[in-house]
């Protein structure tokens, strides 16, 4: 049986993964005696592959599995890499926080996504949730640092807002020109 162009490419993918990591380990104890870097490339590249493999596998039914993967593990994940980040706390005050919407955003999207709409509806949609999730991650990292700035999650979110208007307005009109030759 001969193997199909997923599963080479899944086998491609572990094998260039995995010897990345072999390489960061070799290069890592050879300078340095401890795991210091190491930590950031290996997960990663791990975390990663973690992510991927479902999708190479499973196609269309593996993104959802892809999905739940990245909500199970993004905390861990970033917990592990705020222990050795050395003496920055950003693991509870910004980390669970903007992981935490951005796996909400993920979920939404993906609820728009995989449910048969209209293009002019879905994609205004994602356009206009894209602004709010700026808005949000901007001020979670505002109250985290206890510092106001320039407000660039408005900017973002008034540029995407616009942005859906317009591709809603287009969406009607075309609706209308088509109803119309009908």
């Amino acid at each position: 049986m001969k193997p199909s162009f997923s599963d080479l490419t899944m086998w491609v993918l572990s094998i260039c993964v995995f010897t990345a990591v072999f390489i960061c380990i070799i290069c890592n104890l050879a300078l340095t005696n401890t795991v210091g870097w190491l930590v950031y490339p290996v997960c990663s590249l791990l975390f990663g592959w973690l992510v991927l493999m479902p999708i190479l596998y499973y196609k269309k039914r593996g993104l959802k599995m892809s999905l739940g993967i990245i909500t199970a593990l993004l905390l861990p994940f970033l917990l592990i890499l705020d222990q050795f980040s050395g003496d920055t706390n950003w693991f509870l005050p910004i980390g669970v926080p903007v992981s935490a919407t951005g796996i909400v955003f993920m979920w939404i999207i993906y609820g728009l996504l995989i449910k048969p709409r209209n293009i002019w509806f879905t994609v205004p949609a994602i356009i206009f949730l894209s602004g709010l999730l700026c808005i949000c991650i901007d001020l979670i990292i505002k109250h985290a640092l206890g510092e106001a700035g320039f407000p660039w999650g408005y900017l973002v979110a008034s540029s995407t807002c616009l942005l859906a208007i317009v591709i809603s307005v287009i969406g009607v009109v075309i609706k209308k020109r088509s109803a119309q030759t009908e």
